[in-house]
C-alpha cells in the first residue's frame, strides 16, 4: 500500500495516499481523518469502523453541503480515486462502486472462470462469503499487481459473518470466515498492493475478538457529531430543502446556533427527523417541541434503558432538607460547572446511603442547581449474546456527545459490576466494567460529565471505582439526626406536597419524632397518611393534630432496622472525609465501626 512518508517505488506514481485535504472537497476531520492517515501509514490493510455509522456526512455539491449516507460517502469522498471499490453484504453478496467497476471485473471473471471453469461471470460471483473470498483473493491479486490499480472492498454488517461467539461455539463456517480476515489482516502482500478491506459495524463488540486483538487490524469509531457539525447540518442544503429555503425565524423559535448547541447527543439523522416532525406538521420548532423530541430520541436511541431529563425549574438545593454538609459540598461543585472551572472538577461522586434518605431528589435538586441536563442509567444487561455490549455502546457514545451533562446511576454496584466475570457469561461482566471504568476515568472529559453514583451498599462497589479519578469523592447521606432537623424535614416535605402544619403540629412531630432517625420517605408516608385522614373526613388540606397523632401511633417501619444499621454503616466507612458525617460518627473509632460491620453483615448471610 501506499504510504505518504515512504511509497513503494513501483506503486508510488498510480496509487496516491488518501487525500486530507482537497480545495475541491471539505476538509477532514475527527474519525474521517484518522482513517486516511492510518490508511496512508501503509502499516494496515484491514480496518473496523465502528460507532456512529447510521448516520449522515458532509459532501461538496457544487457550492453547496449535502450531507450523505455513510456509503456515499465513503465512495464520493474518501475513496474518490480508487480504480475498485466494491461492497459486501450477506443479503445482496457483491456490488460495486460505478457501471464501468462492474463491467471490468466481470470482464476479468469471464477470463477466471475459463482457468477455474466456473460460471460466475453469467451467474454472478457467490454470495457467500467464503466462497467468494477466494475469488476476492484473486482479483486483488490481478488489479493491484498485474494493472497496477487499488482496490478497496468495505463489507457491510460483519457481525453476521464473523460475530463474537467462542471458538467452541463458531460454526465451521464462521470460524473460516474469520481465519479469512485473520490472514487478509496479516498479508503483507496485501498491504504492498494496495488492497484495503473495511469492515463497517455499530459496535465492535460484535465482532469475534480475535479478529479485535489482532495487532494488524486498525479499529476507527465514529462518535457523535459535536456542536460544529450539527451547525454545519443546519446550513447544509438538506435543511434547506426541508424548510423550503425558509430563513430560520419563519420556522424556529430559535437561531441555528442556539438549535445545534440544544441538539448534542443526537445524530444528525435524528436532528433531522426532529425538526421535520414540527416543520411538516405546520408547526414551529420551540424550546418545549425540541426538548420533547430530544429526551424521546435519546431514550429510543438507548433502547429505553435510560431517562433523559432537562433541569425542571425552580428545583434547587433550597428544596433539600437536612443534608447540610452534602448540599455544601454540591454547591460547591455547581459554582464550579457554572463558572467553567473544569479543571478542578470531581470526574465523579458517590452518594452512599441507606434506603429512602432522598438520594434521588438530592441529585434532582443538584441538577437544577447547576442548571445540567441528566442521564439516568438502569439495569441494561440483556440476556442475549451481544446485546449489553452493544447497549453499553450506545449509551456511553450518547453520554460522550451530551456534555456538560450529569450521569446518575441508581443501584450502582449493580449497575458497574466487577472486574471478574460472573458465572457463564464469557467475560461480559469484566468487559462492562473495563468499559465503565476505562470512560469514567478518561481526564479529557473532565468538566464534560459529572458522574454520580448511588448505592445503600458502597461496600459492594468495586475498589477500582471508589479510587481517586473515579468516584474519589464520597458524600453519605443519613436520616435527620436532632429535632430541629426533623422539623425541618416535616417542614420541607410538607411545603412540597401542600400541607400546611400549624404550631402545635411542628411542635409534637420535634418532641415525639425528634430522636428518631427519620428519612424523607419516612416523613412524606407520615404526611400522606394524615392528609388521607383529613381529606376522607372532607376538610380538604386542613390536616390537624389529631390527623397527625393517629399517622405517628399507626406507622410501622416495615424496613429490616439491622440491614438499615448495616446500610448507615456502609456509609459512614465509604465517606472521604469526616466533615460530611453527623458529629456522633466523625471522630469515632473507625476500627470498630468496621468489625461492627463486619458482624452485621454476618449475621445478614
Amino acid at each position: 500500500m501506499t504510504t505518504a512518508n515512504n511509497p513503494q517505488p513501483a506503486l508510488a506514481e498510480f496509487t496516491p495516499p488518501l487525500s486530507i485535504t482537497n480545495q475541491s472537497r471539505l476538509p477532514l476531520g475527527g474519525w474521517a481523518l484518522e482513517l486516511a492517515r492510518r490508511w496512508n501509514s501503509g502499516t494496515y490493510s484491514l480496518f473496523i469502523l465502528h460507532g456512529n455509522i447510521f448516520d449522515v456526512f458532509p459532501i461538496q455539491e457544487g457550492g453547496d453541503i449535502a450531507f450523505v449516507s455513510l456509503k456515499t460517502y465513503l465512495a464520493r469522498r474518501i475513496f474518490a480515486e480508487r480504480a475498485f471499490l466494491l461492497f459486501y453484504d450477506i443479503g445482496d453478496g457483491l456490488t460495486f462502486g460505478s457501471a464501468d467497476m462492474q463491467r471490468r471485473f466481470f470482464q476479468w471473471l469471464e477470463v477466471f472462470d475459463q482457468v477455474e471453469r466456473t460460471n460466475y461471470h453469467i451467474q454472478g460471483p457467490p454470495k457467500d462469503f467464503n466462497k467468494l473470498a477466494p475469488v476476492l483473493r484473486r482479483f486483488f491479486s490481478h488489479a493491484a499487481e498485474e494493472n497496477r490499480e487499488g482496490v478497496t472492498l468495505i463489507i457491510e454488517y460483519p457481525e453476521k459473518i464473523i460475530p463474537n461467539s467462542s471458538g467452541s461455539y463458531a460454526s465451521q463456517e464462521e470460524r473460516t470466515a474469520l481465519v479469512t480476515m485473520q490472514k487478509w489482516a496479516a498479508s503483507p502482500e496485501m498491504r504492498r498492493l494496495d488492497v484495503g478491506v473495511l469492515l463497517i459495524a455499530e459496535s465492535a463488540s460484535e465482532l469475534s475478538a480475535d479478529l479485535l486483538q489482532n495487532p494488524h487490524v486498525a479499529q476507527i469509531k465514529i462518535e457523535l457529531p459535536e456542536a460544529d457539525a450539527r451547525l454545519l447540518f443546519l446550513n447544509s442544503s438538506n435543511l434547506k430543502t426541508l424548510v423550503e429555503n425558509r430563513p430560520a425565524a419563519d420556522w424556529s423559535d430559535l437561531g441555528l446556533e442556539d438549535l445545534a448547541q440544544r441538539l448534542s447527543g443526537l445524530n444528525l439523522l435524528r436532528i433531522q427527523h426532529l425538526l421535520a416532525e414540527a416543520v411538516r406538521n405546520g408547526s414551529r420548532v420551540t424550546l418545549d417541541h425540541v426538548s420533547a423530541s430530544k429526551k424521546r430520541l435519546i431514550e429510543e436511541y438507548c433502547q429505553g434503558l435510560v431517562r433523559f431529563k432537562d433541569p425542571k425549574p425552580g428545583l434547587n438545593l433550597d428544596s433539600v432538607a437536612t443534608h447540610t454538609a452534602a448540599k455544601k459540598k454540591l454547591r460547591e461543585l455547581a459554582w464550579l460547572i457554572k463558572n467553567g472551572k473544569k479543571d478542578v472538577l470531581e470526574k465523579g461522586v458517590l452518594l452512599p446511603g441507606r434506603v429512602g434518605v432522598g438520594k434521588s431528589f438530592l441529585v434532582d435538586c443538584f441538577a437544577g442547581e447547576c442548571g445540567l441536563p441528566m442521564m439516568e442509567l438502569a439495569e441494561f444487561r440483556s440476556k442475549w449474546v451481544g446485546d449489553t455490549e452493544v447497549q453499553q455502546a450506545r449509551i456511553l457514545m450518547t453520554i460522550r456527545a451530551l456534555g456538560p451533562v450529569i450521569v446518575v446511576v441508581d443501584e450502582a454496584d449493580a449497575v458497574f459490576g466487577t472486574r471478574e466475570a460472573g458465572g457463564d457469561d464469557s467475560g461480559i461482566s469484566g468487559r462492562i466494567f473495563a468499559a465503565f471504568a476505562a470512560h469514567i476515568g478518561d481526564t479529557s472529559l473532565r468538566g464534560r460529565e459529572l458522574w454520580i453514583a448511588m448505592t445503600s451498599r458502597p461496600d459492594l462497589l468495586a475498589i477500582d471505582m471508589k479510587r481517586q479519578g473515579r468516584f474519589g469523592l464520597s458524600i453519605p447521606l443519613f436520616p435527620a439526626q436532632t429535632p430541629d432537623e426533623t422539623v425541618e424535614l416535616f417542614a420541607t416535605v410538607a411545603r412540597v406536597k401542600k400541607i400546611t402544619l400549624a404550631e402545635p403540629v411542628l411542635k409534637f412531630i420535634r418532641e415525639q419524632l425528634g430522636n428518631h432517625p427519620l428519612t424523607g420517605s419516612d416523613a412524606e408516608a407520615i404526611l400522606i397518611r394524615a392528609k388521607e385522614r383529613s381529606v376522607l373526613d372532607q376538610r380538604d388540606n386542613d390536616v390537624r393534630l389529631e390527623d397527625i397523632e393517629e399517622a405517628v401511633n399507626s406507622f410501622i417501619d416495615p424496613l429490616d432496622p439491622g440491614l438499615l444499621s448495616l446500610q448507615e454503616l456502609a456509609a459512614v466507612l465509604a465517606c472521604s472525609d469526616k466533615r460530611y458525617l453527623p458529629e456522633r460518627f466523625q471522630n469515632a473509632d473507625r476500627g470498630e465501626q468496621a468489625r461492627q460491620f463486619e458482624l452485621l453483615k454476618r449475621s445478614r448471610g
